[in-house]
């Protein structure tokens, strides 16, 4: 995992001080809180769905990415909503040293393997992931699944029946992952601008006992980033989280072939830090404070 500059724990660190971290409570993908740590700049090359329904008919996107850690918990969310036709989000973590930073073909999802379709994708240095959430959703059936890329294991967390099952709240379920998951967005970003990211608040909300799900209830900061692609997971679109800076030769580029991406050639880092929790930050805040003043 990445080590992070004294300049980037500062600016995260502010966002803390501005936004108050997500707590528990009600967690059903429509009531979106938490630190905003990072927010789309691409427009979406998947479709841009503006149904107002939860199959999200014709396209999907990520919109934002919001994370805290609290008391032992990730709370992470992402704005933004999937196409109910099987396409798939995927969500990695970096919690320790060791994980894939290209990842590999001997990984399970719990599923039907498709992760697999993704190995030869490399992320950015100084990210690599231990842990990854797989989502989708369809007609009839909708599942989060949860891997250790490092012990190829993986299983479910929740089965539900469709976007007819949605929205969700609280559903609690496998490595002690509850999920809340809204799929009506309809604003956001477009296939033509990314100007609106900010104004989609719907979307899917976790809840994660990190000494659960990750075997370390102790962890005061880690990494995350989110990618969209189609139901084989043989194809992204270009809706990252953090984003790829307006698309690679347009503005409604597909990254394409997980097997010839790699973020290290895309401008920007295409992963979000979350620090600690937000009492020791603004702690360390005031701290940083005073050495700046001493300078």
């Amino acid at each position: 995992m990445k080590n992070v500059s004294t300049a980037s724990v500062a600016l995260a660190m502010v966002g803390l001080v501005v936004s108050a971290p997500a707590t528990a409570g009600l967690i059903d993908g429509a009531s979106l809180g938490g630190t905003l740590r990072a927010t789309q700049d691409t427009p979406t090359s998947f479709g841009d769905s503006v149904a107002g329904t939860q199959d999200s008919p014709f396209g999907g996107e990520l919109d934002a990415l919001y994370g805290d850690i609290v008391g032992g918990t990730l709370a992470l969310s992402i704005a933004g909503n999937i196409e109910g036709n099987f396409n798939k989000a995927w969500v990695f973590i970096d919690t320790k040293d060791g994980g894939e930073n290209t990842l590999d073909a001997s990984n399970t999802d719990g599923g039907f393997n498709e992760i697999q379709n993704l190995a030869g994708m490399t992320f950015d240095a100084g990210f690599a992931p231990d842990w990854a959430i797989r989502i989708e959703v369809g007609s009839g059936f909708y599942s989060i699944n949860f891997a250790n890329l490092v012990a190829n294991s993986a299983g479910n967390v929740w089965s539900g029946g469709g976007f007819e099952d949605l929205p969700a709240s609280n559903r609690g379920g496998g490595f002690a992952i509850t999920h809340g998951w809204d799929n009506s967005n309809a604003v956001g970003v477009t296939g033509a601008s990314a100007a609106g990211a900010l104004t989609a608040t719907t979307g899917l909300e976790f809840s994660i006992d990190m000494a659960t799900a990750f075997g370390d209830g102790s962890l005061t900061s880690l990494s995350v980033m989110a990618i969209y692609g189609n139901g084989s997971a043989d194809f992204m679109s270009n809706q990252v989280l953090p984003g790829i800076s307006g698309g690679l030769r347009g503005v409604a580029d597909h990254l394409g072939d997980p097997e010839f991406v790699n973020f290290n050639n895309i401008g920007g880092l295409q992963y979000a830090v979350i620090p600690e929790p937000a009492t020791l930050a603004l702690l360390s805040f005031g701290s940083l404070a005073l050495i700046r003043r001493r300078r």
